[in-house]
């Protein structure tokens, strides 16, 4: 199954301006970690490494924490947000 996972801010300036990679699940249905769900990700777009502990997933806009299992299917919405800083 391929899952659309958006990129924004810095994960976007990371894969060199993309706003969406795809990510290839083994099935749909199938139950997944978000550290996992999070290493998928790394591994369609190495360049996004560096976020690895600091960025969130999300998914159908709620966060998802790395040892939380999910369970996606077609058409869900998956987003890379990396750590926001300011004042």
């Amino acid at each position: 199954m391929q899952v659309r996972v958006d990129l924004f801010a810095k994960a976007k300036e990371l894969a060199g301006g993309k706003t969406f990679i795809t990510v290839t699940l083994e099935k749909e249905g199938e139950g997944i970690s978000g550290e996992s769900l999070f290493g998928l990700v790394c591994a369609a777009e190495p360049a996004l490494k560096p976020l690895a502990g600091s960025a969130f997933l999300a998914i159908n806009d709620e966060y998802v924490t790395p040892d939380q299992v999910v369970t996606l299917k077609a058409g869900d919405d998956v987003a890379v947000i990396p750590p926001i800083s300011g004042g």
